[in-house]
């Protein structure tokens, strides 16, 4: 499944009970993140989901999403985040893919910035 900018934009704003995760790499975060994202390089992903709760905690900083929780990936151009949303939605979890991702949230957030063939 798919969300839009203007979907997520909502879910941040009315502070909704979901996890926005970042699947970069390390080194590309420096062009910023969206707010509330927390950050799962996509290349750890299932094993951070395999993670006992305390151990998820540990590592990432924030409690392990439920299968019940909204779990939103983004990269930086949508393909990545779709295959985290593949890996997690095949072990039950309720995921969805910022498909537009940084390249298209850096239009509305001046602390976000496009790179690569967005560039």
């Amino acid at each position: 499944m798919i969300i839009s900018t203007e979907e997520l934009k909502k879910l941040i704003d009315e502070k909704k009970n979901f996890v926005l995760i970042d699947v970069r790499r390390d080194d590309e975060l420096h062009y910023g993140m969206i707010p509330t994202a927390r950050h799962i390089p996509l290349h750890e992903i299932e094993e951070a989901f395999d993670l006992s709760e305390k151990g998820f905690r540990e590592k990432y900083g924030f409690t392990k999403p439920t299968k019940k929780k909204l779990i939103v990936a983004y990269c930086r151009s949508g393909g990545r985040s779709n295959t985290a949303m593949e890996l997690l939605a095949r072990r039950g979890f309720m995921v969805k893919n910022y498909k537009g991702s940084v390249g298209e949230w850096s239009k509305i957030d001046p602390h976000v910035k496009a790179y690569g063939w967005f560039g």
